[in-house]
């Protein structure tokens, strides 16, 4: 083999780099819709974790058709998280703000609170895009839609975040101690906000004994918060989400047994 001369790339390889080339056709000619895709592989061409499957890299990349033509798979795990960092493809989707390929993951089954290795799920991952500096407000609008749909599907707003001190996403925003700049003091008030009117518990309490209210000693925007912890209340209520397919699924097979055992107790 000649020096510099490129090694042919691996079927695994070879699928990645077909989603990153957005070659949908390609890709439906190899039969992708009925392989085994449950693989997970290192990408170079991706700096996301270590090993990532295919379904990570489409929802990535934001490659909605070809999202849509793996999920078409009846053998996709749809949880499938990378490596090192325990991603899976709805933290992903949430990550990089693609509300389509979200919704699409929810109504396929995924794991709404499955966490990463950091214990984040998919609904605090949403709020990461809140500092990006290119187009502030439809990146703030997408952050918070997308956080109201994983509650629709039965995202835990109060989910633990910090094991250590047993934080949830509201004690970690008011927990904050360095100082934060206009910018980030806003984001950090509005998430506060929204958690808030959209289910978050003032009232749990830390490992502690704190509860939110008492972790803002502390905190560069104190009087703020401490005016909107008082007088902001729960205004938006949500029911988990029962049109998924895998609820059908579980359904399904819950009436099927019930069926099966009604029939055998017949004959008993």
């Amino acid at each position: 083999m000649f020096q510099g001369e490129e090694k042919p790339l691996s079927e695994f390889q070879l699928i990645l780099h077909l989603i990153h080339q957005n070659d949908y056709d390609t890709l439906k000619e190899l039969g992708i819709n009925k392989a085994n895709i449950n693989f997970l592989e290192q990408f170079n061409e991706i700096e996301l974790d270590q090993k990532i499957s295919p379904l990570i890299c489409a929802c990535f990349l934001g490659r909605l058709e070809i999202v849509k033509l793996l999920l078409s798979n009846s053998q996709i795990d749809v949880d499938l998280a990378s490596i090192d960092s325990g991603q899976t493809p709805l933290s992903v989707a949430a990550m990089t703000g693609n509300y389509e390929i979200l919704k699409i993951l929810l109504d396929a089954g995924a794991e709404v609170n499955k966490p990463n290795t950091f214990n984040q799920t998919a609904f605090v991952s949403c709020f990461a895009r809140l500092e990006e500096e290119k187009n502030v407000f439809e990146n703030r609008k997408i952050c918070f839609k997308m956080a109201e749909l994983l509650l629709h599907y039965g995202a835990d707003i109060n989910w633990i975040v910090d094991k250590t001190h047993g934080f949830n996403l509201l004690m970690q925003l008011c927990s904050i101690k360095m100082e934060l700049n206009p910018k980030e003091a806003e984001i950090n008030y509005q998430i506060i906000k929204f958690l808030i009117e959209n289910g978050a518990q003032k009232e749990l309490q830390s490992l502690k004994g704190k509860k939110a209210i008492d972790l803002l000693n502390k905190h560069s925007n104190k009087e703020q918060l401490i005016d909107l912890l008082k007088n902001t209340t729960q205004i938006y209520f949500y029911g988990r989400q029962k049109n998924s397919s895998r609820n059908l699924q579980l359904q399904s097979k819950h009436l099927k047994n019930g069926s099966q055992q009604q029939k055998a107790s017949n004959f008993s």
